[in-house]
Parts: structure tokens; sequence; C-alpha cells
């Protein structure tokens, strides 16, 4: 089972991957940075604040919550129609998975 051990909003010191959109949160940035633990393997997740809380969001609203078969957002929001109805929500986080898309 995945427990949380860690959790910290704050700006980050360099560049940094999101794990949600794929995009770079830059130095400077405000995101999210997670360490979790399930047994004896450990990880750090981090994100921008926005997309952490579209995916939360999301996969609470389809019931995605499988641990084995978690997918970040960039490979989940291949439709439009998807993205169109989050997108009054969290603008930010769904032009940066437009923005992959192309």
């Amino acid at each position: 089972m995945i427990s949380n051990i860690s959790e910290k909003i704050g700006p980050a010191r360099k560049p940094h991957r999101c794990e949600e959109c794929g995009r770079t949160i830059p130095k400077g940035e405000v995101y999210l940075r997670q360490v979790n633990a399930d047994g004896s393997d450990i990880w750090t997740f981090k994100a921008h604040t926005d997309c952490a809380a579209l995916g939360v969001a999301y996969r609470t609203k389809h019931r995605l919550w499988d641990e084995y078969d978690w997918l970040p957002m960039y490979e989940l929001a291949d439709d439009d129609h998807l993205l169109g109805q989050w997108r009054g929500h969290y603008p930010h986080a769904v032009c940066r998975l437009e923005f992959n898309k192309s």
C-alpha cells in the first residue's frame, strides 16, 4: 500500500519535470513535492500545483485510483472533450496538456 511520507509546496530550487503534464517546472515556480513509499520502494513525485489538483480531481471523478495502473495526465488527456470539461477549473494545467499534444 502506498503511503505519503512527506508533502511540501514551495519554490523550485532547480528545474524539474512535472509528472502530470510532462512540462518543465522552472526554477522559482511554486510546485508540489511528495515523497511516497510502497513497502521498500521510495520515490519523489513533483508536479505543478494546478496539474496535481487536476490529476486528483480527474482520478476522483473517474475512480482511477488503482495504484498499479497509475498514468500521468499527459497520457490520460488525449480527448479534447475531456480537456474542455476541465478548462474552466484548471486553465493553465489544461493549456500545458494541450501544448504537449501538438
